[in-house]
């Protein structure tokens, strides 16, 4: 019996996520179509938490909630205020070194990770890059390379959503970037996959599975967006000072970074090369900055004092 294309498709797209449910799994849940698809086939297979992040309000939450009473799944709703995600967006860049913009797009997953009660993290990385699904691949002129778009995602996801994953000790799923899905999606040329509104087979193949088309349809928001995120950031963050201190070694550069750094969480970001601290220190006004530039520049000094007697 000769399958066709479609068809192909989604047996790839459900057994990968078969393939990862030999434990219990929590997915990062957006409601959109490609954490959704993947929520919706690993019920099958196994016991499936759903976790949902962002701002009060935020696209996502709402989105969330309508996918999750659709396709009949409990959902776990973390509701972050905006200074809390940016002092989460600060722990993150701690242990990550990372781009403003990948903290932005990156936070939800993170304290999805953080949250997970489950030993497999499944999410839904990958599809948009495969399926064609972000809008500036329809900006004309425009000259696309889906399968480089791929190639970068997995070199990027090593240091970055595979590394979040480790940090809290989980196994990372991304079923859309299995070889077989991908080897199912490349079957369709790049203009099926990007379109007038992207993503169409994976749509097709999505309700070919079962998934309801009032969720197959919904457009795609990008996760920072989406979350709140983005906003929650860049509206407490309007401005920001760096500086460089020295001290008489590495030794006590190291003491009085450590010993300051409760007291800023939130505001400073320090990082110590050599005798150096090296600080940023942001804030949502100006009066906001010159204050917390003191207090911090304070807490330096006593902390220095105290390492050094």
């Amino acid at each position: 019996m000769k399958y066709t294309r479609l068809e192909i498709l989604s047996n790839a797209i459900d057994i990968a996520v078969k393939d990862s449910c030999n434990k219990a799994v929590t997915v990062s849940f957006s409601g959109g179509i490609d954490s959704t698809l993947v929520a919706f086939l690993a019920k099958k297979y196994s016991d499936v938490e759903l976790i949902a992040v962002g701002t009060p309000k935020s696209h996502d939450l709402e989105a969330a909630k309508t996918a999750a009473e659709m396709i009949e799944m409990d959902l776990t709703i973390i509701e972050i205020e905006p200074k809390e995600m940016v002092i989460e967006g600060f722990n993150m860049q701690k242990k990550i070194n990372l781009k403003a913009i990948e903290v932005e797009f990156m936070l939800p997953f993170w304290i999805v990770a953080k949250n997970s009660n489950n030993p497999i993290l499944m999410c839904g990385q990958g599809a948009d890059e495969l399926f064609g699904g972000y809008a500036r691949f329809r900006k004309e002129g425009i000259v696309n390379d889906l399968s480089k778009e791929v190639d970068d995602l997995n070199k990027r996801l090593k240091n970055r959503e595979k590394k979040i994953a480790e940090i809290f000790d989980l196994e990372l799923s991304c079923p859309y970037l299995s070889e077989n899905v991908v080897e199912a999606a490349n079957s369709f040329s790049e203009e099926e996959r990007i379109g007038d509104v992207g993503k169409v087979p994976l749509r097709q193949a999505a309700q070919k599975l079962g998934l309801p088309k009032e969720i197959t349809d919904r457009k795609k928001k990008a996760a920072q967006y989406g979350s709140g995120s983005q906003k929650a950031i860049r509206d407490i963050i309007k401005h920001k000072i760096e500086l460089e201190i020295v001290f008489d070694s590495n030794i006590i550069a190291k003491s009085v970074a450590k010993s300051t750094e409760p007291e800023n969480i939130g505001w400073v970001e320090t990082n110590v090369v050599d005798n150096k601290i090296k600080a940023i220190i942001k804030a949502e006004n100006l009066g906001s900055l010159r204050e917390a530039t003191e207090d911090f520049m304070a807490c330096i000094s006593v902390a220095e004092k105290v390492t050094k007697q």
